[in-house]
C-alpha cells in the first residue's frame, strides 16, 4: 500500500509539472512554434499511457480519440467562412455523425473482444 500510495503521489506531482512546462512553453519564444511545441511534449505522454491500456480500455481510447479529433476538426472548420454553405454544414454534420458512429462500434467491438478474452 505505501508503494502504491508514493507511485500515485509522484504521478501526480510530475503531471502537474509537466502541465507547468507545457503551458510555459506557451508563453516562452524559442524560435520554434509554441504550439507545435507543447503538442510534441504530449504525445510521448499519451503513447507511454497508451501503452497501458488494453483491450476494452484501448478500444475505448482509439474510438474515443477519434471522436475528439474529429470533434476538434469540425470546430475549427467552422471558424472558416467557406464552410458556412449549407450544403458544406450538412456535410460536416453527416461526417461528424458517421464519426460517432465509428467511435461507437470500435468501442463496442473492444468491449466484446475484452469479454471474450
Amino acid at each position: 500500500m505505501r508503494t502504491l500510495t508514493k507511485s500515485m503521489l509522484s504521478y501526480s506531482w510530475a503531471m502537474s509539472l509537466f502541465w507547468t512546462k507545457q503551458m510555459a512553453n506557451t508563453f516562452i519564444p524559442t524560435g520554434q512554434n509554441p504550439m507545435e511545441k507543447v503538442a510534441a511534449g504530449f504525445e510521448p505522454v499519451t503513447r507511454a499511457t497508451v501503452g497501458q491500456l488494453d483491450g476494452a480500455l484501448g478500444a475505448a481510447f482509439k474510438a474515443g480519440d477519434n471522436l475528439q479529433r474529429g470533434m476538434v476538426d469540425l470546430m475549427f472548420s467552422m471558424m472558416n467562412p467557406a464552410s458556412w454553405d449549407p450544403n458544406r454544414m450538412m456535410k460536416m454534420s453527416a461526417d461528424a455523425m458517421q464519426q460517432s458512429a465509428k467511435a461507437a462500434q470500435q468501442a463496442a467491438q473492444g468491449a466484446a473482444r475484452a469479454t471474450c478474452d
